[in-house]
């Protein structure tokens, strides 16, 4: 049907900047204490390591996971492949964790078959390496570690030669964590300003010459506080996790206008060990790490929080796309749209810029929706929460030729007309086996 056509290209570049999706714990993926990294090349191949010393390898999208390296009193935190053959994992360094190891960086050349240390630093070398990122086909950058010193480390040439520096000259700066670079100039690093967690703060810093100079952004303003994980979706909208050993309430940043500021935000007012933080754009994201309680999801760009029901100490997560993802804890998860998406491809010359409207958004305490109905067929027009649980079906009809919008009221109410409560919902429009989902906001409290 038209319809079904138009409605699957309408999803494509509407609708997915909206859809919390789905996460599963991958049935056939290792159970460990946790795993501390994860890194998707495609849709297909990744790797995830361990504290273990241990470096998994799935080619198939996690559905079967093999043991590529093990190496004992080795931990390793993470991982950062270039290619399909030439990938590098760190160590955390001989002395933390229970790690005797004193190679602190691992590369391959073959995908994973064969690992060997590396050692051969320009500069001093680190002591350990918590965080690894692939900024083009050439360039990697890696910081370290977690309890000090601090090492900021780079290769320009796709691993042959790599250069280090220390953070003696910074005062401030008592270990690094994880970074997240937009350009081989311009990044950002995290971690603590005390090796003692009671004593320490949060420090994000900034580089725009490729790390030989750093700003600091911003230090937090608690003590027994680091900055842990960032996370940019786009060039404006980060994201920094901040853990707390033993502290409550729990706070995290974030930042709009490209890191020049950041914001100190609530997360929640318990206790939580939030370690993983993960956005799919600026405001569907998660943050996870508790061992006990769930990681929890925003839609709000984390305004509010709630349980995503999934996930046991989730230090890392990776988004191939915005339809598939992968997460890593006490196992492997992997995070999937709700919808078949089918590449169709067909004229929209007929498609209206905006296909389903609904209006006003946000609404109180009632909202007109309309649809775009090119063709005949069978409509159904109902409403779902954030799990996809039908709370209102407003229509279930047959449309035929001629009705080219489809309007109609909802009022609010679930299907016992019970008034919901604030929050937000997606107008769920299906025809045959194509579907869209239109995210509303209803501003009702009750």
């Amino acid at each position: 049907m038209l319809f079904s056509r138009i409605l699957k290209l309408s999803l494509i570049f509407t609708y997915l900047t909206a859809q919390p999706g789905n996460w599963t714990e991958l049935p056939n993926a290792p159970v460990v204490t946790r795993f501390n990294d994860i890194q998707f090349l495609n849709e297909s191949q990744g790797w995830a390591v361990n504290g273990w010393g241990q470096i998994y390898y799935t080619p198939d999208g996690g559905n079967t996971w093999d043991l590529q390296f093990e190496q004992s009193q080795t931990h390793f935190r993470s991982v950062g492949f270039f290619d399909e053959l030439n990938g590098w994992v760190g160590n955390v360094g001989y002395g933390e964790f229970g790690a005797t190891d004193t190679m602190n960086l691992y590369e391959t050349s073959d995908g994973g078959v064969s690992w060997v240390p590396f050692d051969n630093f320009t500069g001093p070398e680190p002591k350990g390496i918590c965080g690894l990122q692939v900024i083009n086909d050439t360039v990697m950058c890696a910081v370290g570690r977690v309890r000090g010193p601090a090492f900021f480390s780079k290769t320009i040439n796709k691993g042959e030669t790599w250069i280090s520096n220390n953070f003696n000259q910074y005062v401030s700066v008592a270990g690094l964590i994880a970074l997240h670079f937009f350009t081989p100039d311009t990044g950002f690093i995290v971690g603590l300003t005390n090796a003692d967690h009671t004593q320490s703060r949060g420090i994000v810093l900034k580089t725009t010459d490729g790390g030989e100079s750093w700003l600091p952004m911003i230090i937090t303003s608690r003590m027994g506080e680091w900055a842990w994980k960032i996370n940019f979706p786009s060039d404006s909208v980060g994201y920094v996790s901040l853990q707390r050993n033993y502290e409550s309430p729990i706070f995290f940043l974030k930042t709009i206008d490209g890191g020049q500021t950041w914001e100190e935000k609530l997360f929640m007012e318990s206790y939580y060990f939030i370690q993983g933080v993960g956005f799919i754009n600026d405001t569907l994201g998660w943050m996870g790490g508790n061992s006990t309680l769930p990681t929890f999801v925003t839609v709000d760009g984390g305004e509010s929080w709630s349980s995503a029901g999934f996930g046991s100490r989730v230090n890392r997560l990776d988004f191939v796309n915005q339809n598939l993802g992968y997460a890593c804890g006490r196992t492997i998860y992997k995070y999937s749209n709700t919808l078949d998406i089918k590449h169709e491809m067909t004229s929209v010359s007929i498609l209206p810029n905006n296909p389903v409207i609904n209006y006003p958004n946000p609404f109180n305490p009632s909202t007109t929706i309309m649809a775009y109905i090119p063709e005949s067929g069978l409509l159904q027009i109902s409403i779902i929460d954030l799990l996809g649980r039908n709370i209102r079906t407003l229509f279930n009809d047959m449309i035929y030729e001629g009705e080219s919008w489809k309007k109609i009221n909802w009022d609010g109410l679930d299907d016992n007309k019970k008034r919901v409560p604030g929050g937000v919902y997606f107008c769920h429009i299906k025809n045959g086996n194509a579907a869209i989902n239109h995210k509303m906001l209803s501003l009702i409290h009750i």
